[in-house]
């Protein structure tokens, strides 16, 4: 099998400093790596190619010090590297980036193409996508597990789905990105980078792959980076030591009472009602928001971006549409979608459309996309959105915006995409030169508006392409979540379990604390790499944002990559041993103590309450 993984050259989070002043990344002294994600794609690579053997070869775009990360990836294991570079690339957004590195695999034709589900500096998570589009190929994206069959064009892969797995056999050639779940990472040892010194790596510059400069660099590409905006979370609240422990649980116990913690949290205060329906808005400013199904129900976060296109709706004197595209019980939904925001619905309906496929629905939307010209079109950051997103971004040569954390329509009128980067240190606004304008959003960063039954909204057909099919075959699908973790995104409480839970049986602790809160569990990054809890109820930059009343972390130190998928809880309590740990200035309350004795407090404090 010859295989080809895409790697990135990236800055180490950590070593990424913010100019207040300039509003720009300080580069200067910033110690370059190999993305961690496409590290493992390139385990991963090398692992499927000592089982049934073949080659390795390891591609990057970038500037000629790039040599230096296909070097350790050649010696980690990679047979040979592409490095594709020249100077009329430079400024590509994902869409030129992922032309250029679709014409270089052409020149390579392998037959799989592996990349990590995204880089750390970017998080946008859409040239897989946009890759397997330009080559024309099937893509499964978000793989944790890979294994060859006995038929040598077909690949075994399990993807990671947002509650948990879906099977499928994969043809080859076939373009597959990758979680950070896949396998162990790894760094080369000196001696292997000597040895990856030794083997061949090939330069290739524009007039090699044979494009055309007007598709690459700022010119070829379809969004702009407006400025930078430090994002650092600070609250700074109360910290008390732990040191009592009885006198520490009875404090916080207090402040979650006085902050709503009987309250109902599902009565809490939305910001706006459901707007009027425009009377004359205007045909070329329509927002789409893309429907996401959830076990057949449009989820949260349908709702929330809806939410937003009306509040975008009246600056801009747009209509606001939903795009419905299910099996055959398309009008259940039609008057719920119609009270949280949508005038119109586009609806796609037939029983081939009940389960998401990549292919199936990129066709259905670029062709709706094409037929109605709207000036907008929202997706969620699901799993699926974000796969759907990248193949019609690429398919219609549309500027995407990936895992946005906010809508605006500036000063101009123009809408601006938020969008965070460098773990979640900067916000930047983005714009495109292109419409539809597209992007993803996180769930938990909008809100839904007050919902209004009494509007009905008109209801279109959307045209069905001819002969519609997919490529790649579902085998079965399941959940992974326990009935406590599935309610994650709309729990009033979220516990937050770290590294200094120490071992997965303390687990219980925690557990019960929820259970107290009628809340719902949740994980860091390195919790859920080691399976603490399941990885779709990791909490962060590569996982999931909630918006809970409060979010309690549990020896977490607090990461800014973490703390983006928390940053709109109401309340963040932290406790933690370490008075030193970063959460603790981004927290409301904070203990200084040893959770071990602080939660069960805690537990028993909370449910006396409820007793009594």
């Amino acid at each position: 099998m010859n295989i080809a993984v895409c790697i990135k050259q990236t800055p180490i989070l950590s070593n990424a400093k913010f100019d207040e002043e300039t509003k720009t990344l300080i580069r200067d002294g910033v110690t370059l790596t190999m993305s961690s994600i496409d590290r493992r794609a390139l385990l991963e690579g090398i692992r499927l190619r000592d089982e049934v053997g073949g080659n390795v070869t390891v591609i990057t775009l970038g500037p000629p010090q790039a040599r230096a990360v296909l070097e350790e990836a050649m010696g980690l294991g990679a047979d040979s590297a592409v490095l594709v570079s020249d100077a009329v690339f430079a400024g590509s957004d994902t869409l030129a980036t992922s032309k250029a590195l679709a014409l270089a695999l052409k020149k390579l034709t392998p037959d799989l193409v592996l990349c990590g589900k995204f880089t750390v500096d970017s998080e946008t998570g859409q040239v897989p996508g946009e890759i397997a589009e330009n080559l024309g190929a099937p893509q499964i994206t978000s793989a944790r597990q890979i294994k060859p069959t006995s038929n040598t064009n077909i690949l075994w892969v399990e993807r990671e789905t947002d509650d948990g797995y879906e099977h499928y056999e994969v043809p080859l050639p076939a373009v597959v990105s990758v979680t950070e779940f896949i396998i162990a990472r790894r760094s080369a040892s000196p001696e292997e980078l000597e040895l990856g010194r030794s083997k061949p790596l090939i330069e290739w510059n524009l007039t090699d792959l044979g494009g055309d400069p007007k598709d690459f660099g700022k010119e070829g590409s379809p969004t702009w980076v407006a400025e930078l905006r430090s994002a650092e979370l600070e609250r700074q609240g109360t910290v008390i030591s732990g040191d009592n422990v009885d006198a520490a649980a009875e404090q916080l116990t207090a402040y979650l009472v006085s902050n709503g913690l009987f309250e109902d949290f599902n009565q809490r205060t939305v910001s706006f009602p459901r707007p009027a329906v425009q009377n004359n808005p205007d045909p070329q400013k329509a927002i789409w928001t893309v429907v996401d199904l959830h076990d057949g129900e449009p989820s949260p976060v349908t709702y929330e971006l809806l939410g937003r296109a009306q509040e975008l709706a009246k600056p801009l004197n747009s209509e606001v549409a939903a795009v419905l595209i299910t099996g055959s019980n398309a009008n259940r939904h039609l008057d719920s979608l119609a009270a949280h925001g949508a005038d119109k619905i586009y609806v796609a309906s037939d029983d081939r459309f009940g389960i998401y496929d990549t292919e199936i629905y990129t066709n259905i939307l670029s062709t709706a996309i094409m037929e109605h010209s709207p000036y907008a079109v929202f997706l969620s950051s699901s799993t699926n959105g974000r796969d759907l997103g990248s193949r019609v971004a690429a398919r219609l040569e549309l500027g995407l915006t990936g895992d946005c954390v906010n809508i605006e329509v500036d000063s101009d009128g123009q809408i601006a995409q938020i969008k965070p980067a460098f773990g979640g240190n900067i916000v930047s606004p983005i714009y495109s030169k292109t419409t539809p304008i597209m992007a993803t959003i996180r769930p938990g960063m909008l809100e839904p508006c007050i919902p209004d039954w009494n509007v009905k909204a008109q209801s279109i057909s959307l045209t069905i392409p001819a002969n519609i099919a997919t490529r790649v075959k579902l085998l079965g699908s399941g959940s992974e979540l326990q009935e406590a973790e599935a309610r994650l995104e709309t729990a009033a409480a979220v516990i937050g379990i770290g590294l200094g839970f120490v071992d997965p049986e303390n687990i219980p602790v925690a557990r019960e604390l929820a259970d107290v809160m009628d809340g719902a569990l949740a994980a860091t990054l390195p919790a859920a790499s080691r399976k603490w809890l399941a990885s779709q109820v990791q909490l962060g930059l590569t996982g999931k944002a909630v918006a809970p009343r409060f979010y309690l972390a549990i020896g977490v130190s607090g990461q800014p990559n973490h703390l983006v998928g928390v940053r709109k809880s109401e309340h963040i309590i932290a406790i933690n041993n370490d008075s030193e740990a970063p959460i603790f200035k981004s927290a409301d309350f904070g203990i200084v103590g040893d959770w071990a004795e602080i939660v069960p407090a805690l537990t028993r404090k909370i449910q006396a309450l409820r007793t009594e």
